[in-house]
C-alpha cells in the first residue's frame, strides 16, 4: 500500500511540476526551427545568386559588356553545388585495417541557363568558345575541301581547333551564393572550365517549356565565404533588375508602430545608432538623408505606440521563450507574429530577437533582400 500511495505523490507532484507531462503539444517540435530566429531552418533551394568572373582582358567583346557579363548570372535557371570525392586506400598491418587517403577529386557539376530573347546566354558561349577554337573565326572557304594546313609547309592554309594562342583562362571563378536570414555562403570554384555545352532542343508541341542551355563545369579548387548580404554584396548583388524601393516595412520605408521586429522601434533605434556608430551615416549626403529619415520614421512610430500593442507583443515573447535570451542583440524574425492595435501601423510584423553574428555592419538605405 505504501509503496501504491508513494507512486501516487510522485505522479501528483510531476503533475504540478511538470504540466505536459510525459505527451508534448506541436510547439515541441517547433523549437528547433524557430527558435533563435530560425537559425536551425533550412535555407529554401530558390535563394541563391551566381557570379561569373570573367578575365576582362580575355573578353575581346565590346558588345558583351559588364551588364551582360552580370546578367549571365542572373539568368542561372538551376546550378548544382560543389560536389567532391576522395580516392582511398586500405593499408593493412597484423591484420588491422587503416583507411588512407590518396587523392581529392573535384567532380563537375551542371549549370541549367535560361535561353533568354535578347541573347546573352548564347553571347556568353560563343565568346568562350571563340576565344578557345579557331573555327569559330573561319571564313567558310576554310572548311572546303582543298584548304588544308600542310604539315611540311609551316603557315599555309588556316589554323583549326584549339590551335589559337590561347594561354590564359576566359573564366577566373565562377561563386554560388546561397542565401538565407540576410546572410550568404558562397562556394568559389577556381579557374573553372566548360567541359560540355548543350543548347538544348526545339519542339513545337512544347507550347509552355522554356528555352535552356546546360553546361558542365569543371574546376581545380573550392574557396568557401560568408557574411551579410547588402547592396553589391556578395559581388553585383542587387545592382542589376532589383527593386531598391525601401518597403514601407522598413525602418527607412515608414516602419511599424511596434516596439518590437523588422521596423519597429527598437529595430530604427538599432540601424539609426549602428549607422553614426559605422560612419555610414557621414559617409555621404545621401548617407546622411537616409539616417535622418530613420530617426523621424522612428519617433513617429514610437510616438504611436499603445498599451495594447505593447501588452500583445509582451504576450507573443512570453510565449516563445527561446527569444528572451537574444532580446537584447536587436530585432527581427518570424517568432510570435504581432498584429498591431493601432490602426496607422502598415501591417503584420513580429516579435523575436536577431543576434549580432559579426561587427560588419550591413548598409540597409537601399534595401532589405530577405
Amino acid at each position: 500500500m505504501a509503496n501504491k500511495f508513494t507512486r501516487f505523490l510522485q505522479g501528483f507532484g510531476n503533475g504540478l511540476t511538470s504540466p505536459k507531462g510525459l505527451v508534448s503539444n506541436w510547439q515541441h517540435a517547433t523549437r528547433l526551427f524557430i527558435d533563435d530566429t530560425m537559425r536551425l531552418a533550412p535555407k529554401h533551394k530558390f535563394n541563391y545568386y551566381v557570379h561569373f568572373d570573367f578575365d576582362k582582358m580575355a573578353v575581346k567583346a565590346p558588345g558583351f559588356s559588364n551588364k551582360h557579363m552580370q546578367e549571365a548570372g542572373i539568368l542561372v535557371k538551376t546550378c548544382d553545388l560543389p560536389k567532391f570525392s576522395f580516392d582511398l586506400r586500405t593499408l593493412e598491418q597484423y591484420n588491422r585495417k587503416k583507411k588512407v587517403y590518396t587523392n581529392i577529386n573535384y567532380d563537375p557539376i551542371t549549370f541549367t541557363m535560361h535561353d533568354d530573347n535578347n541573347g546573352v546566354i548564347n553571347a556568353l558561349w560563343a565568346i568562350y568558345y571563340g576565344y578557345y577554337v579557331k573555327d569559330r573565326s573561319l571564313p567558310q572557304m576554310g572548311f572546303n575541301a582543298n584548304h588544308y594546313r600542310k604539315s611540311e609547309g609551316g603557315l599555309h592554309g588556316f589554323r583549326y581547333g584549339l590551335d589559337n594562342n590561347r594561354t590564359s583562362d576566359i573564366f577566373r571563378s565562377i561563386s554560388i551564393y546561397t542565401m538565407g536570414r540576410r546572410r550568404f555562403t558562397g562556394y568559389t570554384l577556381i579557374n573553372p572550365k566548360i567541359a560540355q555545352w548543350q543548347h538544348g532542343n526545339r519542339d513545337h508541341s512544347a507550347s509552355t517549356d522554356m528555352a535552356e542551355s546546360t553546361m558542365t563545369v569543371e574546376y581545380e579548387a573550392v574557396q568557401y565565404s560568408a557574411g551579410k548580404v547588402s547592396y553589391g554584396t556578395p559581388t553585383g548583388f542587387a545592382t542589376l533588375h532589383y527593386d531598391t524601393t525601401p518597403s514601407p516595412l522598413s525602418v527607412a520605408g515608414g516602419g511599424v508602430s511596434n516596439l518590437l521586429g523588422d521596423g519597429g522601434v527598437l529595430d530604427g533605434i538599432e540601424q539609426v545608432f549602428g549607422a553614426f556608430d559605422s560612419g555610414a551615416a557621414f559617409s555621404s549626403p545621401a548617407g546622411f538623408l537616409s539616417t535622418v529619415a530613420k530617426g523621424i520614421n522612428t519617433y513617429k512610430n514610437f510616438k504611436n505606440l499603445n498599451s495594447d500593442s505593447l501588452l500583445t507583443e509582451g504576450l507573443n515573447v512570453l510565449q516563445t521563450p527561446g527569444a528572451i535570451n537574444t532580446i537584447g542583440n536587436g530585432v527581427t524574425g518570424l517568432i510570435g507574429s504581432v498584429f498591431p492595435k493601432n490602426p496607422s501601423a502598415n501591417t503584420t510584423t513580429s516579435a523575436s530577437a536577431k543576434p549580432v553574428t559579426n561587427n560588419q555592419w550591413v548598409n540597409p538605405d537601399t534595401f532589405s533582400p530577405f
